[in-house]
């Protein structure tokens, strides 16, 4: 019998604060016993009424090579690196370059970019959804060989790469792992196809940019309905579905798993049920919480998790 995977919790941020303030955080998530930590990517930031401004964020990518500097042990990576926004060959690059810097423990993330603001930021395209999902496709594509191989060329419609060279060789064996964010079909087979993580998080940016939040039975079941399709698409590509771990970020539902430890642990119960097996929460936490609920959860409810005790 194959033994079950154990679960993994991480901490994703994407707002700015002082950088010391930044550092001594990330370190005491580190010896709190986190397992990886997050950087999110977003270029827009919020206005409050008076002008000023209420979410400042950093780059992402200079975000997680500040993470992977400060800590030793825990994963880092990109949740997620929206496509559109980046030269997919760059990326790998960066990604490489990450790898080292975090000695391997680094995790590429990226996603087909549903946020119109971060596309208005950077003066994006927009692309109709056959389109994007091509694009979505041989973005991929490029981003998993020059991970891969020591030697790449792809002439796509979209993307063209000549010449590269994977040099210097990753120090994850055998890449930097890559994990795509998807939710519609067609983004759900270019992660079967690519990933070695998949993420979802519930709600689509079209449904909360309409102020949609799923209860937490509909995230549930939409997200076991999206890991089954993620299945079936990695066996018609001649993959073994179990070789992609899954994953989800808290925080666009209407789960409040910091309400209480016992919210907590009924949470990471439902989705542990239908196959997810790594969960990602955003800090600081979003949603309805209560004092004290985050620090209880860290002294007492993952350790005991992680082990194997059941939710």
């Amino acid at each position: 019998m194959t033994a079950p995977t154990p679960l993994r919790f991480g901490l994703m941020t994407y707002e700015a604060a002082p950088w010391d303030e930044l550092t001594a955080r990330w370190r005491a998530f580190e010896r709190q016993g986190w397992d990886a930590l997050w950087a999110g990517d977003h270029l827009w930031s919020d206005l409050a009424d008076d002008g000023t401004t209420s979410r400042p964020r950093f780059d992402a990518w200079l975000l997680a090579a500040g993470i992977a500097a400060a800590t030793e042990r825990v994963t880092v990576g990109t949740l997620v690196s929206a496509f559109p926004l980046r030269n997919p060959a760059v990326l790998a690059k960066q990604a490489i370059t990450l790898d080292h810097l975090s000695g391997g423990r680094f995790v590429t993330g990226i996603g087909a970019g549903g946020n119109p603001r971060d596309h208005a930021v950077a003066g994006a395209d927009s692309w109709e959804p056959a389109e994007r999902a091509a694009r979505f496709g041989e973005y991929a594509t490029v981003v998993r060989g020059m991970l891969d191989q020591d030697r790449f060329d792809f002439a796509g419609d979209h993307y063209r790469v000549e010449g590269a060279v994977r040099a210097p060789a990753p120090l994850a064996a055998p890449r930097p792992p890559l994990l795509v964010a998807a939710h519609l079909e067609s983004t759900l087979t270019v992660a079967a196809r690519h990933a070695d993580v998949w993420s979802s998080y519930g709600s689509l940016f079209s449904q909360l940019r309409r102020g949609v939040r799923l209860t937490e039975a509909e995230s549930v079941r939409l997200t076991a309905r999206r890991g089954r399709l993620l299945d079936e698409h990695a066996e018609r590509a001649g993959r073994d579905p179990a070789t992609i771990r899954k994953t989800f970020m808290a925080g666009f539902t209407e789960d409040a798993p910091f309400e209480s430890v016992e919210r907590f642990r009924d949470f990471v119960g439902r989705y542990a049920t239908i196959g997810i097996t790594e969960f990602m929460f955003p800090f600081p936490l979003q949603g309805r919480h209560r004092d004290g609920v985050f620090e209880e959860v860290v002294a007492r409810v993952l350790p005991a998790l992680r082990t194997g005790e059941a939710p």
